[in-house]
């Protein structure tokens, strides 16, 4: 394995990290969009309060690891996708200053809470929109489209899931039941817009498809295992499942595409940085990640535990 290799290995985590963690904490603003009634706003904002900043330092480690590890690919991509991620900039800041208005502000009824739950489908949506356009190597087209879809499904589906673990430990049975459904009907919903996208793919871009065949089919048995542990009232094992269909089908695709990074052909030796960089790069994205993993991890620990057991 080369520096390049590793350094993009370091991006390929952050980049699956952002979408597990970074999407149910955008589920989370989806479902706030359809809440009816103030236990589950309250449940959502006390389950996203504590932990939802920390999930944009993967993102963080991606642009680093784009920006220092493979410049060209970063410039195309920025030229080729502005429009696209400047939506989902905005979207991002949007929702965390939505977030905090409605948090602080004295009207529980605020428009600010309407905005944090909108702000939640657009930025998913315009990453998912990005990550599309990547696959295929244009923007425009259906799959794009169908990406972005897919994005906001997968972040519901993850959110209401992990939801239903934090009702339970939160001592609100009534709630876990609410989010139950709910994550049983995301999964569907999401099972049945994949089905929709891959044929999109195969056509917008050839082979991609057959080289994901091994992911896709890991990515539909945790799916399964997801529906069956919900049904059994197993939801830290739920957790555990749904992670795993999404951060296989992202992994895949990654392991699908190498060593193309941008298609039809600019590959990881053209894109990379030249060769007395990449070790000095990939020793800093190496010690940042091991910091920060124990941190993460200790953060999510604490507040994972009922309030009274933290105090």
């Amino acid at each position: 394995m080369t520096a390049a290799d590793g350094v993009l290995v370091v991006i390929g985590a952050g980049v699956v990290a952002y979408t597990v963690l970074g999407g149910a904490d955008f589920g989370g603003g989806v479902w706030d969009l359809f809440a009816r009634n103030r236990k589950q706003r309250e449940l959502i904002a006390s389950t996203m309060g504590p932990v939802w900043e920390a999930n944009h330092v993967w993102l963080v480690f991606v642009l680093i690891g784009l920006f220092s590890g493979f410049p060209v690919a970063f410039g195309q991509l920025s030229r080729m996708l502005t429009v696209p991620l400047a939506v989902a900039l905005l979207g991002i800041v949007m929702r965390g200053a939505a977030f905090v208005f409605r948090q602080y502000g004295d009207d529980p009824k605020s428009p600010w809470g309407r905005v944090f739950a909108i702000a939640s489908v657009l930025a998913p949506a315009s990453l998912g929109y990005c990550a599309g356009s990547l696959a295929v190597g244009r923007v425009g087209g259906w799959f794009p489209v169908a990406a972005a879809a897919l994005a906001v499904a997968c972040c519901a589906y993850l959110a209401a899931v992990f939801l239903c673990r934090e009702a339970v430990t939160r001592g609100e049975p009534d709630l876990a039941v609410d989010f139950r459904r709910r994550a049983l009907g995301s999964a569907v919903a999401t099972g049945v817009l994949a089905v929709v996208a891959l044929p999109v793919l195969d056509h917008d871009a050839p082979g991609l498809v057959a080289s994901l065949g091994v992911a896709v089919a890991v990515s539909v048995v945790a799916g399964v295992g997801t529906i069956v542990a919900l049904l059994r009232h197993r939801y830290r094992t739920a957790r555990v499942f749904a992670a795993s269909a999404v951060a296989t089908v992202v992994a895949g695709w990654g392991l699908a595409q190498y060593p193309v990074l941008v298609p039809p052909d600019l590959t990881l030796t053209e894109a990379a940085a030249p060769a007395q960089t990449l070790p000095v790069t990939l020793g800093v994205l190496v010690v940042g990640f091991a910091v920060t993993l124990p941190a993460v991890a200790l953060l999510f620990r604490i507040f994972s535990r009922p309030a009274m057991m933290r105090e």
